[in-house]
């Protein structure tokens, strides 16, 4: 009940009203029966206040709903009694009742009776302040972040020992057992910074973390110079970050030497080789800007990350798995929110700004890879109701209140709201309401340390570094998170990092920023290669680049002469590779507007009587954009309808735009198949082609088109165990279908090629684009 706001409430006191008349009642003045609403929240838990999940709220109905008289529930079962002993102690000093703003502490009281040997309590880092005159925050944060980096390291060295409750057992700790809290995003680069150089693998597991790491950053960047082709400051960054790696040397050379202009609409310097980094980064980010009103963030996302091979270069910070996992999320996160809003690339750009600022509270968590031994960072508020072995309350050293940004909105106790825009421009009761709001927002700090430390189960780690500063109790406020964790830390027992066995506290420092030696040279190419080649193991192939792959000599089919076309019209329906690459509801064909229409228009209507073919295929001209060609799409389906093989497959059982897939021994097979039935003697494959071509370009298609078939039949027949004996090509023509069949001994030939070319693909896949790839 601590997360639930007053709308909520009133809609659960309205359901257990029986009284009409309170419809227009306040929920305080609603007549609830007896026995029909009861509440179970812990208001020390209360930290959603940015959505009105106000402490307000919970007592408020603690007091409206006071009879019977509440049950309260102290029995803690998770976390071990040394650390809530601690836990105990120093959140009774901070929580204090206050009217409206801040619950009594009731003390819990710990079900857990089986501590660990060598139990640590409670580790402090940081427990001599630093006496820097005049230390700057960042480097507060660097020294923190080193700390923390060394703590995990030492816990996994040292074996804490970690209860499994699935073994009931103690065991020694993982890196995945360890999860970082953070109560805001500002010390997460140096975090990732200090992780990194003690080669600690991590995983950042909130949304909003994600938007701020380094690798989303340099993509969101890059999306920046994309959209607006007059923002120097994003051009520059992203050239200089690794999506196109730029080096100072390489702008000079483009802007001064050879007089570039930072612009991706301008032409490239005609003297400037066309191998610079700067020239191919350039003409890629120019052709991007191009295509960035018909294609979608995600798309443009895709390509980037997939040309500039920003997830593999993820693999040289030994971190390729967080990388491709936050690459993932954010694409997906683009594909969403076209789904759900639409708008322009800025629109989306917006959006994400907002994602990564940092007064968001985007608490979804992303789901980590199950089998990754990493630790784990995440923000106090996407880490509320959940439990880790080892917590690290890290990002101590910034205040626990801090000035808020942009417009700042009030809701008053009394209803209503006030609002202030911008210095000067606010409500007139604003600054009367201000003084409350912030009292109230230090309190929700005070329970939102508390969330963190409670989410420990065996050890919990708390960071209190801290300048020297004479601290005034009447500005309590404005002290950091270490400073008010530190001084109600008093009498509580707690250890230290590198603490001695006779208990003295003296400082240890510790090596953890310092990165360990790296691999001999050699050894390290060696390494390199090897999961270069394994990277670049090929693991899928669609019948259509299998086809692709094909170099063999024009065979002349024997067909039925060529009915001239009445009208050029593009090549259609050929299945594009890149769309496998798509999630399962947004895969689909790529080809030409025309193609995707009659393909669309055969999908749906009824291929015994063509019923319908007029208004689907109107409304499939409009969705593609082709309005005006309602009558080609409309004879070129008249046409596939009345040929042999689709008459025959109306009048059996068939199965339209099958996707299928088969592994060949380390290799899958895939597409999508036009059209399957079942013959009297087995199934028959049908791919319809609405190529306008003479006789001599038709043949030498029908050379690749023939291993596509092919390549369909042999999928088809591996997945349902049935025979297939027919592969029929269906070129269509306004005028009629001209087919081309493959049967018996040579179709049996050309699944045997597809074998081989299989076979030649997994060993011998083609080599992956260079990390700086050509204009072409």
């Amino acid at each position: 009940f601590q997360d639930t706001d007053p709308i909520q409430v009133e809609l659960a006191a309205l359901l257990g009203s029986s009284d009409p008349a309170d419809s227009g009642n306040t929920w305080q003045e609603m007549s609830v029966e007896p026995g029909r609403l009861f509440f179970v929240g812990d208001p020390k838990q209360s930290i959603y206040r940015f959505r009105r999940a106000d402490i307000a709220t919970f007592l408020d109905a603690q007091e409206r709903f006071a009879e019977p008289a509440p049950l309260f529930l102290s029995c803690n079962f998770r976390t071990a009694p040394a650390v809530l002993a601690w836990i105990n102690h120093v959140f009774a000093e901070l929580i204090q009742a206050y009217p409206a703003s801040q619950p009594e502490y009731r003390a819990l009281d710990p079900a857990r009776n089986v501590a660990p040997e060598h139990d640590r309590g409670v580790v402090l880092l940081g427990v001599e302040p630093h006496e820097d005159d005049g230390i700057a925050a960042s480097e507060l944060r660097v020294r923190e972040a080193a700390d923390v980096a060394a703590i995990a390291r030492a816990a996994v060295a040292e074996a804490w020992p970690v209860y499994d409750q699935l073994t009931e057992e103690w065991r020694p700790a993982r890196l995945g057992d360890i999860c970082i809290l953070l109560p805001a995003r500002t010390s997460l680069g140096y975090l990732e910074q200090a992780l990194g150089g003690a080669g600690i693998p991590y995983r950042a597991e909130t949304s909003s973390l994600v938007y701020s790491s380094r690798e989303i950053r340099d993509l969101l960047m890059t999306l920046r110079a994309v959209d607006d082709s007059s923002n120097t400051l994003a051009l520059v960054s992203a050239l200089r970050s690794s999506v196109f790696g730029c080096g100072d040397d390489d702008l000079f050379t483009f802007h001064v030497v050879h007089g570039g202009r930072w612009n991706v609409a301008a032409p490239v310097p005609a003297d400037l080789a066309d191998d610079h980094p700067v020239a191919l980064a350039m003409r890629f980010l120019a052709r991007l800007h191009r295509d960035r009103v018909w294609s979608t963030p995600s798309e443009l996302l895709e390509q980037i990350v997939r040309e500039r091979s920003v997830i593999e270069v993820g693999a040289l910070t030994g971190r390729f798995r967080d990388v491709a996992r936050r690459v993932r999320f954010l694409v997906d996160q683009a594909r969403a929110y076209t789904d759900a809003v639409g708008g322009t690339l800025r629109d989306y750009l917006a959006w994400a700004e907002m994602q990564g600022a940092e007064g968001a509270r985007v608490v979804e968590s992303v789901v980590p890879e199950t089998d990754d031994d990493a630790v784990r960072i995440m923000t106090i508020h996407g880490a509320k109701g959940l439990e880790f072995p080892i917590v690290v309350c890290s990002g101590m050293t910034t205040q626990a209140q801090v000035a808020s940004r942009g417009v700042d909105v009030l809701f008053p106790p009394a209803g209503g709201y006030q609002v202030k825009m911008v210095k000067g421009v606010q409500t007139a009761e604003f600054e009367l309401y201000k003084p409350i709001d912030e009292q109230m927002g230090f309190h929700e700090k005070l329970r939102m340390l508390y969330v963190a430390c409670t989410r420990a189960r065996d050890h919990l780690v708390v960071s209190v570094h801290r300048k020297v500063r004479n601290l005034n109790p009447a500005d309590r406020p404005h002290w950091t998170h270490a400073e008010l964790l530190w001084e109600a830390t008093e009498h509580a027992r707690w250890t230290q990092l590198g603490e001695t066995a006779t208990g003295d506290r003296a400082r240890v420092v510790d090596d953890a920023g310092v990165p360990e030696p790296g691999l001999a040279p050699d050894v390290w190419q060696a390494e390199y290669d090897r999961a270069h080649d394994r990277g670049n193991q090929r693991g899928f192939v669609s019948a259509t680049a299998l086809a692709h792959r094909l170099d063999l000599p024009v065979v002349e089919p024997v067909i039925e002469p060529v009915i001239e076309p009445v009208i050029e019209i593009d090549p259609g329906l050929a299945k594009d590779a890149r769309d496998l690459e798509l999630p399962p509801w947004n895969k689909g064909r790529y080809g030409t507007a025309i193609g995707r229409a009659v393909h669309a228009t055969l999908q749906t209507v009824y291929l015994a009587t063509g019923t319908g073919v007029e208004a689907t295929a109107a409304a499939q001209a409009a969705a593609e954009g082709v309005l005006g060609h309602e009558e080609m799409i409309v004879a070129l389906v008249r046409a596939a309808l009345a040929s042999p093989a689709v008459t025959r497959a109306a009048a059996r059982r068939y199965w339209r735009e099958t996707y299928v897939a088969v592994p060949f021994e380390g290799i899958t097979l895939e597409g999508y198949v036009d059209l399957v039935f079942r013959d009297d003697d087995g199934l028959v494959v049908v791919d319809y082609k609405t190529d306008a071509v003479d006789a001599g370009t038709r043949a030498e298609r029908i050379t690749h088109y023939r291993i596509q078939a092919a390549a369909y039949a042999l999928a088809i027949a591996e997945a349902t165990g049935e025979p297939v004996v027919r592969a029929v090509l269906s070129f269509l023509d306004p005028k009629g279908a001209t087919e081309v069949e493959f049967a018996g001994a040579e179709l049996a030939t050309a699944v045997a090629e597809v074998r081989t070319l299989l076979a030649a693909e997994r060993d011998h896949p083609s080599p992956r684009p260079p990390l700086v790839p050509s204009d072409a």
